[in-house]
């Protein structure tokens, strides 16, 4: 608003000063006008006809000193000032004006020219600029005053409407600043301006994920202390009765002890996997070109020794099936799947690797009881189990699967297995 009314009060300004410089010098050109009516010939030559008081009124004025001058033909003076420098070249009738300065002061000048007897004759008439400046600067404060006084007004009326119109949404500041970081209900809508309901709606929104978030890692450090202390208290209760049994009694206890410490030793290296696939504890993640039948072929025998102590047996079929990810992390979706399967009644587990058009694809299927269909959106929650009696895992296999799924783009397909009982797992990534 500052720079328009700026702009507008320049472009006044020099309208107005343009419109006094006119005035000023039309009257100039009125003054002189009359001049020509007394030039007459006088022997061979022109004089100019007037009462020796006339120039005295003319040159007479309350603020500006006037000059005049008539040249005759050949440039000699007629009459008048001969300080005044006329144009060289002579203006035709009409107006025409000019500036200088003459004896330390600022003359505007004007100038005509008129056939007498046949001879072209110029009058001049210029005067002073004393009357044009205060003219200007009573324009300059007719136009700048007033912009200066409407900007005051403008800018007192801006921050005055802002402050105002900000005032509901520093109350919402304050109802925010003063909750704990606990409550996180939504704010109420009730007393919020019409303008600001859409922001408070997504940030109630927000403060529902953010609820549920922080519910689901309450629920989360909870089940972790959980399993942890099941296999804790379990090595713990084996290594005293290690202690205080016989030769024979010690020797299974330490069995079992071991057991638990395999368990645990599993249970943490889950949870570290569930670390390193959540976007929230590990946001880089370097990825590369790679393929899954390499992936799968790298930890062949580690799984080959895992199933064969729970008589399980393991085929592969496995095809080219390139992708942009991160290996490890890969591989250990890939571990959790066989694990999974291998854990839990099956005898045969197969695993294939796939690839067509934009997809490359990773499958696990067994022959063991499957999975209910009432359960299969909640097998992927963490430390959800189908059996919550057994000893066997600890939930987090197929959760660590969805992390590592979506971390790559890739989607979960489980379906039961073609033509036989059982379950299939295909993981379908976007081919690289």
């Amino acid at each position: 608003m500052v720079v328009v009314l700026a702009v507008a009060a320049v472009g006044s300004y020099q309208l107005l000063k343009d419109r006094v410089t006119a005035s000023f010098d039309e009257d100039l050109r009125d003054a002189a006008a009359p001049l020509a009516s007394y030039i007459g010939k006088q022997g061979e030559g022109l004089a100019f006809q007037l009462r020796t008081e006339t120039p005295t009124v003319l040159r007479s004025d309350k603020e500006d000193r006037i000059y005049f001058a008539i040249v005759g033909p050949e440039g000699q003076l007629i009459a008048g000032d001969p300080d005044l420098a006329v144009p060289g070249e002579s203006p035709t009738q009409g107006l025409h004006v000019w500036d200088e300065s003459l004896h330390g002061a600022n003359v505007r000048g004007f100038a005509r020219r008129d056939l007498i007897d046949g001879k072209a004759v110029t009058i001049a008439l210029a005067e002073t600029t004393h009357k044009r400046e205060r003219a200007r600067l009573e324009a300059l404060g007719s136009v700048m005053v007033p912009a200066f006084l409407l900007s005051i007004a403008a800018a007192a009326m801006v921050i005055f409407g802002v402050r105002r119109g900000l005032e509901p949404l520093e109350r919402m500041r304050e109802e925010i600043q003063a909750r704990s970081y606990q409550d996180l209900s939504p704010i109420e809508e009730r007393d919020v301006a019409e303008e600001l309901k859409p922001v408070l709606r997504e940030l109630n929104g927000m403060l529902g994920r953010l609820a549920q978030a922080q519910g689901t890692q309450v629920r989360f450090v909870a089940n972790a202390a959980h399993q942890l202390r099941t296999p804790i208290t379990g090595l713990l209760a084996q290594l005293d009765l290690a202690l205080d049994g016989s030769d024979t009694e010690r020797n299974n206890h330490i069995a079992q002890a071991r057991s638990a410490a395999q368990r645990l030793a599993r249970l943490a290296q889950q949870l570290l996997s569930l670390a390193a696939a959540d976007p929230a504890s590990n946001p880089s993640t370097e990825k590369r070109e790679c393929d899954l039948s390499d992936i799968v072929r790298e930890r062949a025998d580690s799984w080959l020794r895992t199933t064969l102590t729970r008589g399980v047996e393991v085929e592969f079929d496995l095809d080219a099936a390139p992708i942009h990810g991160n290996p490890m992390l890969v591989a250990e979706l890939a571990t959790n799947l066989v694990d999974n399967a291998s854990r839990y009644g099956a005898r045969n587990v197969r695993i294939a690797t796939r690839h067509w058009g934009g997809a490359s694809m990773l499958e696990v299927a067994d022959d063991g009881p499957g999975i209910p269909e009432s359960e299969r959106g909640r097998i992927f929650e963490r430390f959800y189990r189908l059996d919550n009696e057994s000893t066997e895992g600890s939930g987090l296999g197929l959760a660590i699967v969805r992390e590592i799924a979506q971390r790559h783009g890739a989607s979960i397909e489980l379906t039961e297995r073609p033509g036989q009982s059982g379950t299939r797992v295909g993981v379908m990534f976007p081919a690289a």
